[in-house]
């Protein structure tokens, strides 16, 4: 079986340590591998293994989804991730499996090894201390930042002060436990050092993603002439939020259900498993309107306000039945759902590409031209369509965007197209040069898988 190594478990001075660490983690890798939620799956276990081989190398360009995807799983090297997200789809697995093996220990483990949402990366958080392994560059920052004095990290050259792969954190007492005895000055400015190392690397990554190709000059240019309608109005941005059709039960009914099975009732969260040939009427049930959005539409609009903040644009949050079309008229709006918002129904109407139906999208000038959806009976989607329309030339009118799914997946998916630089600046490929000035509408294709949008495509483009 292959085994671990790397240095950075331990400072050069006590190699016994970091042995005894790596014994340690080999130890609790081995036992996670042959416990019940991986014994039976080669894949998710060469998976982990090489997850966790190279994040403690430091290796982060062995971590890419797509170097992943070739040594794992055998796909070409240049294999297109967005239409074959095997790599997504096997990690989520191995977290659900790491998960569910902590859980069925009855003692906290000695070193719990996770896999963070929105990496490839493993994390390991011992029991008894604590160890940064922050890309294998803690202790090279806490010398370059004694070496020039910096108050500003950001200005560190890399160039000029390479960071080894090399990382250690002293131990340190747990969060919520009280120290034996205080820490010596020594070991106080140390921990200092600590938290000011760790606020860099924090800082020195954001300043990475944010300057990394994938947010080139080219793409920040067209995402700023797509958004800049809504970012640079003086006037806060209002989004309307879709709501879906939910119906609650009464009171009455959850009340003597409870009675019935001597159970304690948990207010109007209270679930009933009806028997299938059980009866209601209609005073057995309460609309409520407006009070329940979808968590796709949810996530929708977390990302959505993630961008306005960033370009420092204020907003207001609406439900359609809050909100009047003469605001709409005079602020710039962001419409959020297909079916589930009346306003994205009334305002896009009279466009090209319209919602028909349950699970239809039309092309009004060409009758033969449509998009059906083939939702699955058991929920379990597998794709999803979505109409994303972006209207700025509107005499007298503030624009409108609207990012439109028939499902909740096709929203998330619209509203994640619209928020990425890079799917902005790829869109634009398929536009005239003045799209910019111009009305638009796009059909997004979605690919569904394990809950969550897996790619989308830009299927059909009309400006105007």
């Amino acid at each position: 079986m292959e085994t671990l190594t790397n240095s950075a478990l331990a400072p050069p001075e006590n190699e016994d340590a970091g042995s005894r660490s790596l014994e340690r983690l080999q130890q609790a890798l081995d036992q996670i591998l042959s416990s019940g939620p991986f014994r039976n799956t080669l894949q998710c276990q060469s998976l982990l293994r090489y997850i966790v081989k190279h994040s403690l190398a430091g290796e982060d360009n062995l971590l890419r989804e797509r170097v992943i995807g070739s040594e794992i799983f055998g796909r070409r090297p240049d294999y297109e991730t967005g239409d074959d997200p095997v790599v997504r789809i096997r990690v989520a697995e191995v977290r659900k499996r790491l998960a569910q093996y902590y859980q069925s220990l009855h003692e906290p483990p000695e070193v719990h090894i996770e896999i963070p949402s929105g990496c490839y990366r493993a994390t390991f958080r011992w029991n008894n201390s604590f160890h940064a392994i922050v890309n294998g560059q803690v202790e090279a920052l806490v010398t370059v930042i004694h070496e020039t004095g910096l108050a500003d990290v950001s200005t560190i050259d890399t160039e000029s002060h390479p960071l080894p792969q090399a990382s250690h954190a002293p131990e340190m007492p747990q969060i919520g436990t009280i120290p034996d005895a205080l820490p010596s000055p020594s070991a106080r400015k140390n921990t200092w050092k600590i938290w000011v190392v760790v606020a860099a690397s924090l800082l020195l990554a954001g300043i990475a993603g944010f300057t990394s190709p994938s947010w080139n000059n080219t793409q920040a240019k067209h995402f700023k002439e797509f958004w800049s309608p809504w970012t640079n109005s003086p006037k806060p941005v209002i989004i309307v939020i879709g709501s879906n059709a939910v119906y609650r039960l009464s009171d009455s009914v959850t009340d003597q259900y409870a009675k019935d099975h001597q159970l304690e009732t948990r207010g109007q969260e209270f679930f009933v498993p009806f028997a299938p040939t059980a009866i209601l009427h209609g005073s057995d049930l309460h609309p409520s309107v407006d009070s329940f959005v979808a968590l796709g539409d949810v996530a929708s609009v977390s990302a959505l306000v993630a961008n306005l903040t960033r370009q420092k644009q204020s907003f207001q949050e609406r439900f359609p039945n809050d909100i009047s079309f003469a605001e709409l008229r005079n602020s710039p709006t962001l419409l959020v759902g297909g079916f589930n918002n009346p306003m994205t129904l009334e305002l896009t109407k009279g466009l090209r590409f319209v919602m028909r139906a349950r699970n239809e999208i039309d092309d009004i000038q060409d009758p033969n031209r449509h998009w059906l959806l083939h939702a699955s009976a058991d929920s379990h989607d597998t794709e999803d369509y979505a109409i994303v329309t972006r209207l700025t030339q509107r005499p007298g009118d503030a624009p409108i965007l609207s990012v439109a799914g028939m499902g909740q997946y096709g929203t998330l998916a619209a509203s994640d197209f619209v928020c990425s630089p890079a799917a902005i600046s790829d869109m634009t490929r398929l536009l005239p040069k003045d799209w910019a000035s111009r009305n638009l509408q796009l059909i997004l294709h979605v690919k569904v898988i394990d809950f969550k949008p897996a790619a989308t495509e830009v299927i059909a483009v009309h400006v105007w």
